[in-house]
């Protein structure tokens, strides 16, 4: 039962919202009504003393407002579970041996550097959250962008009922709080926005408080409304930019939507650097924003930035800021957001890897560190539903995780990606060191475990050659295709590592076979284009990947044939020569017309493309004179001198224009400087026409 606490004039106390907001409380717990309106009721509660001063000083800090001090809860202290030490979120600006008790005034966490807040920063701060904020006047074009985004995304990381949440609070925070008049208009009118600019700084300058009975509306009113955050403004800036990408050329303004890219790509970057500024403790949805952000910033800066290589740092440090990788602290918050963090957390671990082990950089999250488990095989729609609904969808799955009913989700995607890049790590402890000839038993143990929890997928999620000409949808072929891809690229690099291991000169057997059946897939994804209604923005990407450092394999063996063709060597058994000849032809017309003159893979497209047709020209005119001096037994009918297929060698877009002195080398080919992994990036959408 609850008791009334009432102030020294003997007048009821109100709650904290209430309060601090000055508006009448009605004195209802455990909730009063005016917070139940407004939403707020996970941040309603009664200070025992409200009016009661701090004897500790109050220093500023170079993220809070001048004259405020950082609140270190919105609402009753969290319950955390006491099972692991470990449990709770990582606590900053203290140190662990001191007390974390909310109501112990002494013990209040200061941010480092608040004496060296001064009025000049928090204008700064203000004035651009005003230019943030100014482009809130396309909310309707950022939610219809959104909108088409999800009609054909895959594996969108903020699952979609949680983002149109966000946008309804939004608007209806707006015209609650009198700044705009919420309209179908195609720009919103946004009135006050100084006074918006202010309750946004200080509303992302508070610690958010997140307890295990919010339910989605609750959830989204600790980011929007009265409590509207910069991070919430940037992540749907930065990912109305992402969309607006793939809409590019169906129909659209081209140079209209490129300026829209352009404004709401920076205006996003803006509110994730402010975020992480003014923010006490990293929040879910600046972890969104930093994928968002490193994502979009692959498309205008390359896969091989350092601004890109930085921002993945970014990311894993606000993944284990939050507390991602350990499975306790999920234990605390509620079941849709326990899901999204574990599809947060695989698909910040999978990137990581995939840097890892392409770029030969040292990973930042590691399998050693973390227990976080898979999310479960459930639709974004099952994550927000009843509990009745959950339990019963929880019933379907299989006792590992998967769905039973065939189906293709984003947790799905994420669980295989997380899979594969378990041993993806594995092949990196060997990329960093000098492997020797006893590390070939565990390298071929460590293939053997990849190839098996391949096979112990279901079915319906292991690539069949078939598909496409099934019934499957294109979007899907090619993501089935995508992660064959992964897979076959980690037998690929162990091969490589086995050669090197056992010292060996020329190409395994195993190491061919891989490489034909990637270089196959790879000329399988690339012609569907054309048979199909979309174009997949990351083919270029793709064929530089995985088509490159294939082709330099496999034509070096077909090359080792030819010259050793008298001491009979022979490419393996599954390896037709007349079948790679052709394979190869048609890889050097696919990278001459796979990326358009205004991408950043153009140019080296169009060198791979000189430099494989100068190889297998060499190839084919050794294979035409050894064909034409071979001796006929005696009294045998001749055969006639294959005729070597003929490959346009010149590109035909401004080759003239391209600085051929700098052609790879494929004699001497790079492995690792072209295989660039086109999981990176645009890799999780495609391009609609």
């Amino acid at each position: 039962m609850y008791t009334l606490s009432r102030r020294r004039n003997r007048s009821l106390a109100s709650c904290e919202p209430c309060r601090k907001s000055k508006i009448r409380c009605d004195h209802g717990k455990p909730t009063c009504a005016s917070c139940q309106r407004r939403g707020l009721h996970p941040q309603c509660w009664y200070h025992p003393a409200p009016l009661t001063k701090h004897r500790t000083s109050q220093r500023h800090s170079l993220s809070t407002p001048p004259g405020s001090l950082r609140v270190a809860q919105t609402g009753p202290p969290p319950q955390h579970p006491v099972e692991s030490p470990l449990a709770e979120t990582p606590k900053f600006h203290t140190w662990p041996f001191m007390s974390a008790d909310p109501n112990d005034s002494s013990s209040l966490t200061l941010t480092p550097g608040r004496h060296n807040y001064n009025l000049k920063a928090h204008d700064e701060h203000l004035a651009a959250i005003q230019r943030i904020v100014a482009q809130l006047k396309l909310l309707p074009v950022i939610e219809k962008q959104l909108h088409e985004y999800y009609s054909f995304s895959l594996v969108a990381l903020v699952p979609q009922p949680l983002l149109l949440q966000l946008i309804a609070s939004i608007r209806a925070g707006l015209a609650a709080s009198g700044y705009n008049q919420d309209s179908l208009d195609a720009e919103l009118d946004i009135h006050c926005t100084s006074r918006l600019a202010e309750d946004i700084l200080r509303a992302s300058s508070l610690e958010v408080v997140i307890t295990r009975d919010l339910d989605l509306p609750a959830f989204c009113a600790v980011f929007c409304g009265p409590n509207l955050r910069i991070e919430t403004l940037g992540l749907l800036y930065t990912m109305a930019a992402r969309a607006t990408m793939f809409a590019v050329g169906d129909g659209h303004d081209e140079d209209r939507d490129n300026a829209f890219v352009r404004d709401m790509g920076w205006y996003g970057n803006l509110s994730l650097c402010l975020a992480r500024e003014l923010a006490p403790q990293t929040t879910d949805l600046i972890t969104w924003l930093a994928h968002e952000n490193l994502q979009l910033t692959t498309i205008f800066e390359g896969d091989a930035s350092l601004g890109v290589w930085r921002r993945l740092g970014d990311l894993a440090t606000d993944i284990l800021a939050l507390g991602l990788n350990r499975e306790a602290t999920h234990a605390t918050t509620p079941f849709f957001l326990a899901e999204c963090r574990r599809r947060t957390f695989a698909r910040a671990y999978y990137l990581d890897k995939v840097f890892a082990s392409v770029f030969m950089r040292p990973p930042r999250i590691t399998a050693r560190h973390a227990d976080c488990s898979l999310p479960l095989d459930l639709s974004d729609e099952e994550l927000f539903a009843s509990s009745d609904v959950i339990e019963h969808a929880k019933l379907n799955l299989t006792p590992d995780g998967w769905n039973t009913d065939g189906k293709h989700r984003v947790a799905t995607w994420a669980r295989i990606r997380y899979i594969l890049a378990e041993f993806r790590e594995e092949t990196v402890e060997y990329q960093f060191r000098v492997t020797h000839a006893a590390d070939s038993v565990k390298l071929r143990e460590l293939s053997d475990r990849c190839t098996q929890a391949w096979n112990r997928l279901p079915s319906h999620l292991q690539y069949r050659q078939d598909c496409w000409t099934s019934n499957l949808p294109p979007e899907l072929c090619h993501m089935h295709a995508k992660i064959y891809l992964s897979y076959l690229h980690i037998h690929f690099q162990i091969y490589r590592l086995l050669g090197t291991a056992e010292g060996l000169i020329t190409p395994q057997p195993e190491l061919l076979e891989v490489s034909a059946s990637m270089l196959e897939t790879v000329i399988q994804m690339t012609n569907s284009r054309g048979r199909t209604s979309f174009s997949p923005r990351d083919l270029p990407g793709i064929v530089l990947s995985y088509g490159l450092p294939c082709a330099a394999i496999l034509s070096a063996a077909l090359e080792n044939v030819m010259q050793d063709s008298t001491a009979g060597t022979r490419l393996p058994a599954g390896i037709k020569t007349s079948n790679l000849i052709r394979h190869l032809s048609v890889l050097v017309s696919q990278l001459e017309s796979v990326s358009n003159p205004n991408e950043t893979n153009y140019v080296f497209c169009l060198k791979a493309s000189r430099a494989i047709s100068r190889k297998l020209d060499g190839i084919l005119d050794s294979f035409t004179v050894v064909s034409s001096t071979k001796t006929p037994a005696p009294g045998s009918v001749p055969e006639p001198v294959p005729t070597p297929p003929q490959i346009d060698s010149t590109a035909p877009i401004a080759m003239g224009e391209i600085d051929m002195s700098s052609l790879i080398d494929l004699d001497n080919f790079n492995l690792t400087d072209w295989a660039i992994n086109f999981d990176i990036g645009m890799s999780d959408e495609l391009r609609m026409f």
